[in-house]
């Protein structure tokens, strides 16, 4: 019987099993490279050597170990001005880049990474005391892909200062001391955090003695014609503690790395790589001290913030309940207290209003019993039938309580009983 339906039905059971095996291969193949997938997310990171790149590489540990549904793929790159190339070129998601750069419309800034300062590097033979004593001087900068090139070009158009009356050279950091060791140039610039790892051993290599990171004068100025930047200092002892160098705080000018996305980058992915660079700094500060200084931007920042800072910004902040709790519990118990006080007053109000019903029910029934004339209890009866109305309409109304009712309804009953046992009585000539 079974062979007999299989034979007869061989054509649509062949159907309906090639069917159900195409659905489970595009339901198998849709969950694995749709819902599945996860999103990867590219970041323009600086040269290995950089803080900024050492932060990202922790951050995508961090993420490659959860449960998130993206992932971070961290590149080397030359600095900040690739990193916005690459940004505009839409060859990656994020990046790290100086606060002084220009960048692209659709271009939303994460989080504040840390603070990097203008270190101006002399020897202490020089005559140099700040930069604008740089007229007849080689100044070696990073190239032009770092960013520093165009933190100089800001200095320079702030002092005024022209290229004709001193040379600058843009080259690896590698070249730069070379060259300054050799004296094929006497200063060297760059922009990087205060006691940056490179400059703090070039300076106290034993070879390198005399060397020192001079002032950036007229900072407060800079900040306002350059609002990225802001007045600082190298504390004394940044780059050795014993003798401390420099021996002095140097005022200088800082300007903040940032770590920027672009507006499509999902807001989600953005909230959760927030919270870790926030919450997770224990984590990040094994591969980069500098990560514990990781902020969020103000809200006045040049650049607007990514819609998934805000979501963890707003996630964070105390809701108008929470801020207010006290004054609002002072308010709710100021309203209970007068609403038990006003439930009171009713109550006290129906209780009065059912005592005089029944004072009016008790006269009615003295009445009654004392009368021997019908007319009289006639009338009697007409005024205990309009005080039983006038307390239901009462009760319907909730101007007495259902328990003052109930136990008006005993003394109503009694009453009506009353009258009419008189009334058969009187007519009867009783």
């Amino acid at each position: 019987m079974i062979d007999e339906f299989i034979n007869r039905n061989a054509r649509v059971l062949i159907t309906l099993f090639i069917s159900i095996l195409l659905i489970v291969i595009t339901g198998y193949w849709y969950y694995t490279n749709v819902i599945s997938k996860k999103t990867i997310i590219t970041v323009a990171a600086g040269n290995e050597n950089s803080e900024s790149y050492k932060i990202m590489k922790a951050l995508e540990t961090v993420v490659d170990s959860g449960t998130y549904d993206f992932e971070i793929k961290v590149i080397r790159t030359n600095g900040s001005v690739e990193n916005r190339q690459l940004l505009k070129d839409n060859l990656v998601q994020m990046a790290t880049l100086q606060a002084d750069l220009p960048v692209e419309k659709n271009v939303r800034l994460v989080a504040n990474l840390y603070e990097e300062v203008f270190h101006l590097i002399f020897k202490d033979s020089s005559k140099i005391s700040s930069i604008e004593e740089l007229a007849g001087y080689k100044i070696a900068l990073l190239t032009r892909v770092s960013g520093e090139s165009s933190s100089f070009d800001n200095l320079r158009s702030h002092f005024e200062l022209k290229s004709k009356i001193f040379s600058t050279l843009n080259t690896t950091w590698g070249s730069s001391t070379w060259l300054f060791n050799h004296g094929d140039i006497d200063a060297i610039f760059r922009v990087a955090e205060p006691n940056n790892e490179q400059i703090r051993n070039f300076i106290n290599n034993s070879k390198r003695k005399g060397i020192k990171s001079e002032t950036i004068t007229q900072a407060q100025a800079i900040s306002l014609k350059f609002p990225m930047y802001h007045k600082t200092i190298i504390p004394r002892g940044s780059y050795s503690g014993i003798p401390p160098n420099p021996s002095t705080d140097v005022e200088t000018l800082g300007v903040d790395k940032l770590l920027v996305a672009t507006e499509e980058t999902p807001a989600h992915a953005i909230t959760a790589i927030v919270n870790i660079l926030l919450n997770q700094k224990r984590e990040l500060i094994k591969t980069s001290k500098v990560a514990g200084l990781t902020k969020v931007p103000s809200e006045a920042a040049l650049i607007p913030w990514h819609r998934g800072l805000e979501d963890y910004v707003n996630k964070e902040k105390p809701s108008f309940i929470q801020q207010n709790a006290e004054f609002l519990a002072f308010i709710l118990s100021i309203f209970l207290l007068l609403g038990s006080n006003i439930i009171r007053i009713i109550n006290r109000s129906k209780h009065q209003k059912i005592n005089a019903y029944n004072e009016q029910l008790l006269s009615i029934k003295i009445n009654v019993e004392q009368t021997s004339d019908l007319n009289e209890l006639l009338k009697l009866r007409e005024e205990h039938n309009a005080l039983v109305n006038q307390i239901v309409k009462d009760a319907v109304n909730g101007k007495i309580s259902s328990d003052g009712f109930e136990f008006f309804a005993f003394g109503w009953d009694s009453v009506t009983g009353l009258i009419n046992d008189k009334e058969n009585r009187l007519r009867n000539g009783f």
